[in-house]
């Protein structure tokens, strides 16, 4: 069994669902706190500099997902080797082969959550940039998320084996 795979990732709508959830909250209690300010009879009160640091987050999560982002590909190797590649939007259906890709090279790190339904990757380039991707099963089939869970859990399992037996410094170290 190989655990070679090439993925297109999608932005997720239900994460884009669950930021502007959160910004509907947000934005509900910094009105409340608005409103209810008005009964303590201060010009400026905690309630005033809540409602505004609420306000302010709430215009976080709305904008977080309607920052334009480049389409990614991650492709996962017969021996474990991460590249991340941006690709155009559409470039889902002409994958280029691994020679071929313009991207880097990756190393999954410590943190990385592997959950049935959810994976929170935390990858590390050469250069040092750790980039985390946040994936739900809507980010890319259901085969390839299987996939790459598969493939994730493989490529831990042997980093912490390669750790056990060796004193480098390990990725899993921070």
């Amino acid at each position: 069994m190989s655990i070679a795979l090439s993925a297109h990732l999608r932005p997720s709508r239900l994460l884009t669902a669950l930021h502007f959830a959160m910004a509907a909250v947000l934005l509900s209690t910094a009105i409340w706190l608005l409103q209810s300010a008005g009964y303590l009879g201060f010009p400026f009160s905690l309630h005033h500099a809540l409602a505004i640091v609420c306000a302010i987050a709430s215009i976080a999560f709305i904008v977080q997902p309607l920052r334009r982002k480049t389409a990614l590909r991650i492709d996962v190797t017969g021996l474990g080797q991460i590249r991340l590649v941006e690709t155009l939007p559409d470039a889902a259906a002409r994958s280029l082969p691994w020679s071929d890709a313009v991207g880097e090279v990756v190393q999954l790190r410590q943190g990385s959550t592997l959950w049935p339904s959810l994976m929170v990757l935390r990858l590390q380039a050469v250069s040092g940039r750790v980039t985390t991707l946040i994936l739900l099963p809507d980010s890319l089939s259901d085969d390839a998320f299987r996939a790459l869970s598969v493939a994730c859990r493989w490529i831990a399992s042997r980093q912490a084996n390669h750790d056990a037996l060796s004193n480098d410094v390990s990725p899993w170290m921070s």
